[in-house]
């Protein structure tokens, strides 16, 4: 599993990616945001869900908040900034970012931060890409990233990593801190969205000990038991929304008290220099 030399000592970073049960990578050329305005949203009181675990368990986390959520509910924005949580940029538009042109990810991205930055007055100094799409050969989109600020990312899958964690990747005289997503031996993720919901949890419990160095990541409809069902997914997308999501936060609750969590940012300030 992963090695963490650069870090000292294990660390269970605690994120969340802000989007609504509609927001996926399906259908994503026939069913663009175009049509979001239009679709009942639950992103609202999904993260209210989220918000509460965390101040039951007195936990801290980062958000990676996609830009349309944040245009469209600013309250809730402000609601998790003014409860302390730590907020990063999660796109604006949701788009794996090998699909645009390296121009329309720097729109994306500027969006995104602009509006995100608008609502809570701090700077966006944080990133990850949808679905966990870049890869350590993007040096054109982590040239991007820096030069609007962005020092610590939460893009890139590694399977099964005997690499050191955090990477450092090296752009124009700056620097990135990457925190990836690790993958199991078998090159599927576990701790966190669809798969920590599908596979059974004994499994995930035990995956997540084996490394002293795992990243959690959930979505608000990961905790929704009614995500709605829609002819615009595929039997299976809908199946996937739907599967143990009513046993999730129970889920959640467990690995929070068994595992220390901490933010992004925090783990960052455990990073020695390299």
């Amino acid at each position: 599993m992963a090695s963490v030399k650069n870090i000292s000592g294990g660390v269970n970073i605690l994120t969340f990616d802000i989007e609504d049960w509609f927001h996926t990578h399906q259908n994503r050329n026939q069913y663009s945001g175009h049509i979001w305005s239009e679709l009942p949203s639950k992103v609202e009181e999904n993260t209210e869900r989220i918000l509460r675990v965390l101040e039951e368990n007195e936990l801290k986390a980062t958000f990676f908040v996609l830009g349309w959520v944040a245009k469209y509910f600013p309250h809730l924005i402000k609601k998790i900034h003014s409860q302390g949580h730590e907020i990063g940029s999660h796109s604006y538009w949701h788009h794996n970012p090998h699909f645009i042109s390296h121009d329309n990810f720097e729109k994306d991205l500027k969006l995104s931060i602009d509006v995100i930055q608008d609502i809570t007055g701090e700077k966006v100094t944080a990133y990850r890409a949808p679905g966990f799409n870049l890869n350590l050969k993007d040096k054109w989109a982590f040239e991007i990233l820096s030069a609007y600020g962005i020092t610590i990312d939460s893009s890139i899958q590694l399977y099964n990593s005997s690499r050191e964690i955090p990477l450092t990747i090296h752009v124009k005289g700056n620097r990135i801190i990457e925190f990836p997503l690790i993958t199991s031996t078998f090159g599927f993720p576990y701790s966190g969205g669809g798969y920590f919901r599908a596979l059974p949890f004994f499994i995930v419990n035990y995956l997540l000990k084996q490394s002293p160095y795992q990243l959690l990541y959930f979505h608000p409809r990961d905790f929704d038991a009614d995500n709605p069902m829609t002819n615009l997914f595929s039997f299976f997308r809908n199946s996937l929304n739907r599967y143990n999501t009513g046993k999730n936060r129970s889920r959640l609750e467990y690995v929070l008290k068994q595992y220390k969590t901490c933010t992004l940012w925090e783990a960052a300030k455990l990073t020695k220099p390299d």
